[in-house]
C-alpha cells in the first residue's frame, strides 16, 4: 500500500508509520516537527533509516507542494497542535494550525486517486455537552457536539477538530473519495510528549514530587493504549463499512479517576507520595469514556491492553530519557 500520515512524527502519527512500515507498506510522513521544536530523536531517526519511510518537511498553515507520485491508499490526517496545557497557552495557533491543516492536505489532495481518507478526531468534541446534559456516559457517536460558547479557551482544539471532521466529510462526498472520522480517546503510551496527564505524572513522580498536585482528582478517564489505538485505526480505515460513519476508538473498560491514576502511576513506580487536590480545569469534563460498540461492530476490533499492562512499558520508556 502507498500511506500518507500527516503528522508522522507525532505521537500516533509516528507509531501508525512504523506498523505500516513493519507491514511492508510505503509511508510517506508530512511533518514539521513542532512538537519537538525541529528536533528529531532517535526514534524517528530509526524510522527514516528504512528505505520505504520517506519524510516531508512541511509547514501544513501553507499551501501543500509536497510531491508524491501515485495513488495514495490511505490518507491519515493526524496533523494538529495537541496537549492540553496548549489548549489553555495558545488558543489561537491551536484553532488556526488544525483549520489550515486540514484545508491546505484536501486542496492538495483534489484531483489525486485516493482510496480513503481518514481524520483522526477527538473526545474533546464533547466538552461542551456535560454542562448542557447531553454528555452520556458510557459516549456513543450519536451524542450531540456542542459548545456553549467560543470564550472558553480549552475549546480552542474541540472547536478546530470538529470543523476538520465537516471538512473531510464534505470533501469525501463532494470529490467521491470515501472518508472515515475517528475520534479518539485518551491514547497514551511511549513517545507522547509531556503535555498530557500520563507522562506528566511518571515525569513528576520520577522527581519525587511530594506532595503530589492534581487537578480534578475525581475527573475519570478511560485511557486506550497506542498499539491498540494503532491496530483500530488500521482497521477501521480498511473496512468498507466504515467509509462517512464517525467511530470511536478507546477502550471503555478502562474508566479510572484521575487521583487513582496517580496512586497507580505512583505505585508502578515505587514512589510514596501524598496526593494534593488542585480543583477543576475550565472546561474539563467530570467523565470521559467511549461507547466502542460501534468499532467493534463494523470491524470487529476490540481493545486488549490494559492499564497494567500498558502503563509499565510507558514508564519506563520515560524515566529512561531522564
Amino acid at each position: 500500500m502507498n500511506i500518507l500520515i500527516t503528522g508522522g512524527a507525532g505521537f500516533i502519527g509516528f507509531h501508525l508509520a512504523r506498523y505500516h512500515a513493519e507491514r511492508g507498506d510505503t509511508v510517506h510522513l508530512m511533518d514539521n516537527l513542532f512538537k519537538t521544536e525541529g528536533a528529531r530523536d532517535a526514534d524517528l531517526d530509526a524510522l527514516l533509516q528504512k528505505p520505504n519511510v520517506r519524510m516531508h518537511f512541511v509547514d501544513m498553515t501553507q499551501p501543500l507542494s509536497a510531491e508524491i507520485d501515485g495513488a495514495l491508499d490511505i490518507v491519515y490526517h493526524l496533523a494538529a497542535i495537541n496537549g492540553t496545557r496548549l489548549f489553555y497557552e495558545i488558543p489561537y495557533d491551536v484553532a488556526r494550525t488544525n483549520v489550515l491543516a486540514t484545508i491546505h492536505l484536501l486542496d492538495w489532495l483534489r484531483g489525486r486517486t485516493v482510496g480513503r481518507i481518514l481524520y483522526t478526531s477527538t473526545s474533546e468534541v464533547y466538552a461542551g455537552c456535560e454542562a448542557l446534559g447531553l454528555l452520556t456516559i458510557p459516549t456513543p457517536e450519536t451524542v450531540p457536539v456542542a459548545f456553549e460558547q467560543p470564550t472558553p479557551t480549552r475549546f480552542s482544539y474541540g472547536t478546530s477538530k470538529f470543523m476538520g471532521e465537516f471538512l473531510c466529510m464534505q470533501f469525501g462526498r463532494t470529490n467521491d473519495i470515501p472518508a472515515t472520522v475517528i475520534r479518539y480517546h485518551n491514547i497514551y503510551g511511549p513517545r507522547m510528549g509531556q503535555k498530557h496527564v500520563i507522562p506528566e505524572f511518571i515525569l513528576r513522580a520520577a522527581r519525587h514530587e511530594n506532595p503530589f498536585a492534581i487537578f480534578g482528582g475525581d475527573e475519570t478517564r478511560a485511557f486506550c493504549h497506542v498499539d491498540d489505538a494503532v491496530a483500530a485505526t488500521h482497521r477501521v480505515a480498511t473496512t468498507p463499512e466504515c467509509v462517512q460513519e464517525i467511530v470511536h476508538i478507546g477502550n471503555m473498560r478502562e474508566e479510572i479517576t484521575i487521583g487513582r491514576l496517580a496512586e497507580t502511576i505512583l505505585s508502578l513506580m515505587g514512589i510514596d507520595a501524598t496526593l494534593e487536590e488542585q480543583g477543576r480545569r475550565s472546561g474539563s469534563v467530570s467523565r470521559r469514556c467511549p461507547d466502542t460498540s460501534k468499532l467493534t461492530r463494523l470491524s470487529g476490533f476490540e481493545a486488549r491492553i490494559g492499564l497494567r499492562d500498558g502503563l509499565p512499558g510507558t514508564i519506563e520508556w520515560y524515566v529512561s530519557r531522564l
